[in-house]
């Protein structure tokens, strides 16, 4: 049975980071996906006006969204480095896109990570669930690492085909990786997530 799976990223390149070898097996699988960035990542460019960096790095979501073949990207535009302040504005936002499309899945940042908007995340998703009509769908949640890795996981999908892929659309975020080779670094966390959690050459756990 295919299932209707949203994936809430903070910004734009945690998706990519966070969980796009599992984006692509759900495709695979003939899911339905849907991602939401609560922010755009405008204060994440030095030198450039802020929505100069939000049209920047909405296009890079875009090209990232490309070649990880969603059908529908969504940016809420709360403030960057300010979900922690916004979360009853971000569940407002969540809920309407939650009501129109109710999700099985919501994939989203764990709360242990090191990033205060991706810690925020997690409030911002209940929140909204609270004010979900529907109580008898509510979906399940899963959390994925981005910056911090989790000590405990129930879930670990082997991406060793989707590696690949997934590389190129973090790569597709050009401005961060400019500044931070985030590539290298997932590639090499996957490939320790794969050999211990998964027994794989590359995995995501969850």
């Amino acid at each position: 049975m295919n299932q209707t799976v949203m994936v809430v990223a903070p910004h734009p390149d945690d998706e990519s980071i966070g969980c796009g070898g599992t984006i692509c097996l759900h495709r695979e699988h003939g899911d339905r996906l849907h991602i939401v960035f609560l922010t755009s990542g405008e204060r994440g460019i030095d030198g450039v006006s802020g929505e100069t960096a939000r049209s920047i790095r909405e296009s890079e979501a875009e090209m990232a969204g490309e070649v990880l073949m969603l059908k529908r990207i969504d940016f809420l535009r709360l403030p960057d480095l300010g979900l922690s302040d916004d979360i009853e504005c971000g569940a407002q936002g969540l809920c309407r896109i939650l009501e129109a499309q109710p999700p099985d899945v919501i994939y989203l940042p764990h709360p242990d990570e090191s990033h205060p908007d991706h810690q925020a995340a997690l409030p911002i998703v209940r929140a909204a669930l609270a004010r979900f009509s529907d109580r008898s769908r509510l979906p399940e949640l899963r959390v994925y690492e981005v910056w911090s890795p989790m000590t405990r996981y129930e879930w670990r999908d082997d991406i060793s085909l989707f590696m690949r892929q997934k590389l190129t659309a973090v790569r597709c975020h050009e401005s961060q990786i400019r500044s931070f080779r985030y590539d290298r670094a997932i590639r090499g966390f996957n490939q320790y997530r794969g050999y211990m959690a998964a027994g794989s050459h590359y995995a995501e756990v969850f």
